[in-house]
């Protein structure tokens, strides 16, 4: 979460009632208004009159979504007299030699040295894991959390999840609305379906890829604007006001009544019934409302509808000026609603910034990945691209990692499981459709330290260097690896003369945190080691895909100890069952 964006979902008081789910759109079946379109199975369905009855048409096909130029490809490349291993002096050149391509590299040392690769990406294969996926399902242990995050206690940092009351369960299929609303002093331009025709279809691709096909979103889209009752003014709310039911916002009405004018504008012409998510869409060129708002439940009673339950989720001003990815703000605040806490694993204790690395830290840093540990958490991920193994079974181990940005069949994390509480978790990183990483050229891999004991807390955007700062999983360094640090890949995203909000743009994409400049040691570049807990993992050969050994070097070490907190801060925890909503 930068500063500007608060991305944490309103938790209501948790009413434990089933969900309806929703059956994805069929031609020929019934819907309830004329013109109303869904998106679902790749095909666009338009309600239309056939005889007496309102039925779906057969649908049109959508675009294919053109993948994005993979980030790692450079301009033509030259055929020059290097060979796999020499030096070179700009990550992400390429070239070519008599055998085929070369890319310039970062490896151990911080050194650039070309490269073979092929983009050969067919599905990787690798020894079956020796251990069930289940045994890699930590249980959350925790005792105490952080005083701020005892209302958060229903979102899960282990499996299994804990979805919203209003949600029902976190995979199947969602039916989600999505409409525009304008105002009297900010009439909407053109059609609303401008805005969100490639993010719904980027959000669909997202969904089906990370959660293996597990969960599935019907999106039914309203094409017309639908008009608020008051100016746009009256919707104002900062990011960090508090979301309360009766919490009066910067422009005066509380966020329920908010949410009424909101719910009861759009019912008018939107069909509620079972909506899990309402996605709106505000003009582009709005002012106001300035801070996103996104209560887990708008909980409105209607005439029509009796209690509208769904997540209602807004743009807003400060989305529009800081150019945010927004299916990715739309699917990371749907993620929480299916009971994720995400927002881990960070860079502490060496320096605390929010990691935006993933769909769950900020949805628009510098990669838009599921991390591993938040499939676990989901259950979403399978025996086939997780690689699960107790501690006590491990020697020596080769696996090939398939990049958690890329499509690519094939492991995408390696699990150790170290004791009921703590694993360590291996993933692999580059430049490609899903992030952009550390722009041109990159590619490394990362360990991640989970500890389910270890609360993840959200109040660190103002403070990155918080001696307290706590999370359930922490990326572990490469003692000594001279890698520096992060420098801004984008070029600042200015606004009225000024950098907004230390943003960049690179490759016509926003970039929140940067400028950051968190420590480059979290990443392994061929040739490094990260030891915990009596396991080294060594980055053994990059190119096209990463190979990684993961051994055990001390038989006699069951845990992994973690940094002694002073009396200081955990006089700012408390026990979890003074939670208000603990489970």
């Amino acid at each position: 979460m930068r500063k500007h964006l608060r991305l944490v979902a309103l938790l209501i008081p948790m009413v434990l009632i089933a969900s309806n789910s929703y059956a994805a759109v069929k031609a020929g079946s019934t819907c309830s208004k004329a013109g109303s379109k869904s998106v679902s199975g790749g095909k666009t369905y338009t309600c239309v009159k056939s005889g007496k009855k309102l039925v779906w048409d057969k649908g049109v096909l959508l675009p294919a979504a053109q993948p994005s130029p993979s980030a790692s490809a450079s301009a033509d490349p030259v055929i020059v007299q290097v060979s796999d291993g020499d030096s070179c002096e700009k990550m992400g050149v390429q070239a070519k030699d008599s055998k085929g391509l070369l890319e310039c590299r970062k490896f151990a040392g911080n050194k650039l040295q070309y490269i073979r690769i092929s983009n050969d990406f067919s599905p990787v294969v690798n020894p079956t894991s020796p251990d069930s996926l289940t045994l890699c399902q930590l249980a959350d242990k925790r005792t105490l959390i952080p005083e701020s995050m005892k209302n958060y206690i229903p979102l899960s940092i282990a499996y299994p999840p804990k979805p919203f009351w209003n949600f029902g369960k976190a995979t199947g299929t969602f039916k989600v609305v999505v409409a525009g609303v304008d105002f009297s002093d900010t009439p909407g331009k053109g059609s609303p379906s401008d805005l969100w025709k490639q993010d719904l279809l980027k959000a669909g691709q997202w969904m089906d890829w990370y959660t293996n096909g597990k969960v599935k979103l019907n999106f039914v889209t309203y094409d017309e604007w639908l008009r608020a009752p008051k100016p746009s003014s009256s919707y104002d709310a900062g990011n960090n006001d508090p979301r309360g039911a009766s919490d009066v916002q910067s422009g005066g009405l509380t966020a329920q009544q908010i949410s009424d004018d909101y719910i009861h504008t759009i019912e008018k012409t939107a069909d509620l019934t079972d909506a899990t998510s309402i996605w709106v869409y505000l003009p582009e060129n709005i002012m106001t409302p300035f801070g996103a708002f996104q209560p887990g439940s708008a909980s409105v009673q209607s005439a029509k509808y009796g209690l509208v339950k769904s997540q209602l989720v807004l743009t807003s001003a400060d989305i529009y000026l800081s150019n945010r990815i927004r299916w990715a703000y739309f699917l990371h605040e749907m993620i929480h609603g299916f009971g994720l806490q995400g927002h881990s694993s960070k860079f502490i204790p060496t320096g605390g910034f929010l990691n935006k690395n993933g769909m769950m830290s900020n949805a628009d840093g510098w990669t838009q990945a599921l991390l591993p540990w938040d499939s676990i958490v989901w259950g979403v991920a399978t025996p086939s691209d997780t690689y699960c193994i107790d501690k006590q079974h491990l020697d020596s181990v080769d696996l090939k990692l398939v990049p958690l940005e890329r499509e690519q069949q094939g492991l995408r994390s390696a699990i150790v499981r170290i004791n009921d509480h703590q694993a360590l978790i291996v993933e692999s990183h580059r430049s490609d459709k899903w992030g952009a990483g550390e722009g041109t050229g990159f590619a490394g891999t990362m360990v991640t330290l989970v500890d389910t004991t270890q609360s993840t807390d959200f109040e660190n955007e103002s403070s990155p260097r918080n001696p307290c700062l706590s999370s359930t999983g922490v990326y572990l360094r490469v003692a000594d690896g001279n890698h520096g640090v992060h420098q801004p890949i984008g070029t600042p995203l200015m606004r009225n003369g000024q950098n907004y909000n230390g943003v960049t743009m690179y490759n016509g994409q926003s970039i929140a945190g940067d400028q950051d400049g968190w420590d480059l040691n979290h990443i392994m570049y061929p040739g490094d080691s990260i030891s915990a807990a009596g396991i080294k993992v060594t980055l053994v050969k990059g190119g096209d895909n990463d190979v990684v050994r993961i051994e055990v070097v001390d038989k006699s070490l069951s845990e992994y100890q973690q940094p002694i907190m002073s009396a200081q801060c955990l006089a700012k925890f408390v026990p979890i069952s003074q939670s208000s909503s603990a489970h």
